[in-house]
């Protein structure tokens, strides 16, 4: 009985979150819940004390939001550190760059830009700022494709739950008790393989279909234009911001001590933008600013969400959830994880970070999973956002490749799906290993 009692607020935002409701009013109904069966445990004996106005507080405040956003900020970072980059048009001269590269080969042309649209979102730690940019130049180069739209929505749900400068692989090292770095070294050779993969769709779906660009709805790249010279110049930031990011921690372990750190690397790129990408200083130090509201939201909204759900850990309930799933198996925990996540981010789709916050306390009880779980986990969640009608990357896909926002969802279906069936066969090696 004491366990239905603990379940129902859990319950509760789970079944509001099915039903759209936002985030944190799913949270704070489920968080009113657990003050009410706090005291109800009281009377029963379960409690010594139930939750009071000041432990609410703390459970809030200092234990979720503070920690949110003070240990958190690489992710910050990296995220303004992005949009600085796009906004300096060093993305849009890749692009560019790559078409002349491959002197306007369709197929191949596909596959790099959603190798790009991996990158980029891999550097910021989100992906539908990136897709604001890069889809409507994909839209130039082959139009709308399915194959196409779909693996550019993998990649990207791969690149923001594997990035160092996202909230989801934070949240996701925490739950592993590794560094966020370190943790995202470890996801980077199954980072990899699902970008190729990605790409390889792309390519697939191009070479099958060919180009169905429609005629009078075209998007001017506005380096068309540029001399070689002048595009490559405007190429440094980025590809110097990329190199930065996932080879950084490598170089540093050759040198005498850690050089290339998220701050020093936010000012090196700054430079380059200023001299290579023509930017003024002044614009410069704005729009990295601006390219942190975004996450500092994000991690504001979900700091007071994971408050709630810590009112529901103060009952017990997680602790009583990991005692019955610990004498499964491992490995039918870590499937059952994926598909679940995956599952529950389909209605929930516009905060990812805010899933994991539901699905990994649970887990992290347990003890007996591997870091590794947790980042196929945190990829489980990626991957459903990618059919879920509130999530902004898909909004994006679809303004940019003008077509709607169902049309994205009934493309990506088929695709996303066999790639979270693809990280479930992972997990279940990794469960019996």
């Amino acid at each position: 009985m004491d366990l239905i009692l603990m379940l129902l607020p859990l319950v509760l935002i789970l079944v509001l979150l099915v039903f759209k409701v936002h985030m944190l009013v799913a949270g704070l109904a489920g968080g009113l819940l657990a003050v009410v069966v706090s005291w109800i445990l009281v009377a029963t004996g379960r409690l010594e004390v139930g939750l009071t106005p000041v432990e609410i507080n703390n459970l809030i405040v200092n234990g979720a939001l503070r920690t949110m956003l003070s240990n958190y900020l690489a992710p910050v970072v990296y995220a303004a550190a992005a949009l600085m980059i796009a906004r300096s048009g060093s993305i849009k001269a890749l692009i560019e760059g790559l078409r002349r590269l491959l002197r306007g080969n369709l197929a191949y042309l596909a596959a790099a830009i959603v190798l790009v649209q991996g990158f980029a979102t891999y550097m910021a730690g989100l992906g539908a700022g990136n897709t604001m940019v890069i889809a409507p130049l994909m839209a130039i180069a082959v139009g709308f494709l399915p194959e196409v739209v779909a693996g550019m929505a993998i990649a990207t749900a791969v690149g923001f739950t594997t990035s160092p400068a996202s909230t989801e692989t934070a949240l996701a090292a925490t739950a592993a008790g590794m560094e966020v770095g370190n943790f995202a070294n470890m996801m980077l050779p199954f980072t990899i393989v699902m970008y190729l993969l990605a790409a390889g769709l792309a390519f697939w779906g191009v070479s099958k279909k060919g180009n169905l660009l429609r005629q009078g709805e075209q998007v001017v790249n506005e380096y068309a234009n540029a001399s070689t010279q002048d595009l490559w110049f405007k190429i440094i930031p980025a590809l110097t911001f990329l190199v930065i990011v996932v080879l950084g921690s490598t170089f540093n372990s050759f040198l005498p001590f850690p050089v290339l750190v998220p701050i020093i690397n936010v000012i090196l790129v700054a430079i380059l933008v200023v001299i290579f990408g023509k930017g003024k200083p002044n614009d410069v130090g704005q729009n990295l600013i601006d390219g942190s509201q975004f996450i500092l939201t994000t991690l504001f909204g979900v700091g007071i969400f994971l408050g709630f759900i810590n009112l529901i850990g103060f009952l017990g309930t997680f602790a009583e959830l990991a005692s019955l799933a610990g004498s499964a198996p491992s490995w039918i925990v870590v499937v059952v994880a994926c598909l679940f996540a995956f599952i529950i981010a389909i209605p929930s789709g516009a905060f990812a970070a805010g899933v994991l916050t539901l699905i990994l306390p649970t887990l992290t009880l347990l003890g007996t999973l591997s870091p590794l779980a947790f980042g196929l986990i945190g990829i489980s969640v990626g991957l459903g956002t990618q059919i879920s009608p509130v999530q902004i990357n898909v909004a994006a896909l679809a303004n940019g490749f003008k077509i709607s926002t169902f049309d994205v969802i009934k493309g990506n279906m088929k695709y996303v799906v066999a790639a979270a069936g693809l990280i479930a066969v992972v997990a279940l090696v990794v469960g019996l290993l």
